[in-house]
């Protein structure tokens, strides 16, 4: 079965390099997607090395900071960084964003 018959899907990846410009002091980051059925991002998380968090979804779109995603994810990258939707939410839920007034997922 496509992976892309599954409703949602998880994944997450580290991110080397920094933002760069006023936000290079951030740090490299990790990337949290729930990946809807055409493979777009649905939710997004920002974990940056100095502790800042970054959420995007439909309500929140895109800031100052940067924007949920908006192409389609290849199968492969979200088989090679999938997670399960328990680690997602476990983030989701206890992660304090500094962009948006976080909501429950």
């Amino acid at each position: 079965m496509s992976i892309s018959k599954k409703i949602k899907n998880y994944c997450k990846w580290f991110w080397d390099e920094s933002l760069g410009g006023e936000y290079d002091a951030w740090g490299t980051s990790t990337y949290f997607m729930e990946v809807g059925a055409d493979l777009c991002p649905v939710r997004q998380i920002e974990v940056y090395e100095n502790g800042n968090v970054l959420f995007y979804d439909s309500s929140h779109f895109a800031d100052n900071y940067g924007m949920l995603c908006d192409k389609p994810l290849g199968e492969e990258d979200i088989q090679e960084f999938g997670i399960t939707k328990a680690e997602f939410e476990q983030v989701w839920n206890t992660k304090t964003p500094m962009n948006m007034m976080k909501q429950a997922g």
